[in-house]
């Protein structure tokens, strides 16, 4: 991010490190942003601030709140909507992952990679860091997601992703799932390694599924 000594940071980059800031979990519900507090802890002009904000407003992650906007909270019921798309679309990245694989298409070192983004999980969880774990265990679904080489269906993810990183980072409070989380994201991994379509499916809407059973559970939902 520039600062106000050189040229003004554009909308665009604001607009990225906010994404990012849902991405990982870092903001809470109904928590209040406003443009000359983001302006002032960037180090830009409220312009891009004013700007980003209107376009996270777009992608519903903001709603309009006195003195600038807040995060949007999600009912019961779109939690349990988004989860159902969440494993849908998680389940069809699978699939196309372990497709490209099976085509001879996808390198060893985009393997390696998907593998060492589900072992940071584990460390994460060894460690006890529920916010790491958030961040390591998006990592890992996006490794997967991005080797179905689907741009429409990347964008789609990123969406429901951004929108949904709250629960779970409260997920992965819960020392028993975040265990089960381990196992789940290796069966996701042999399946795709193996260019196993069917079983990549399946092990990726299960994965959801399952997410969704235990914060059902940790919130009445």
């Amino acid at each position: 991010m520039r600062t106000r000594d050189g040229a003004s940071s554009s909308a665009d980059e604001v607009y990225t490190a906010l994404r990012g800031r849902f991405a990982n979990g870092d903001l809470a519900p109904g928590e209040r942003l406003t443009e000359a507090a983001l302006a002032q802890e960037l180090g830009v002009s409220r312009t891009p601030v004013r700007e980003a904000l209107g376009r996270l407003q777009t992608d519903g992650l903001v709603v309009p709140a006195a003195r600038g906007v807040a995060v949007a909270a999600l009912s019961s019921e779109e939690i349990e909507q988004i989860y159902e798309l969440r494993a849908t679309l998680e389940g069809l990245a699978a699939a196309h992952a372990a497709r490209t694989q099976a085509a001879g298409l996808v390198a060893p070192a985009v393997l390696r990679a998907l593998q060492e983004a589900a072992d940071e999980v584990e460390r994460a969880v060894d460690d006890g860091d529920a916010k790491r774990c958030a961040r390591a265990n998006m990592g890992f679904h996006r490794a997967f997601g991005d080797i179905s080489r689907n741009p429409f269906l990347g964008d789609a993810l990123h969406r429901v992703w951004d929108r949904i990183a709250v629960s779970t980072v409260s997920n992965l409070s819960d020392g028993h799932w975040a265990k089960t989380v381990l196992s789940q994201h290796q069966d996701i991994c042999k399946a795709i390694v193996a260019g196993d379509e069917d079983a990549a499916r399946t092990a990726a809407e299960e994965h959801v599924r399952a997410a969704m059973r235990t914060y059902r559970a940790a919130h009445r939902v």
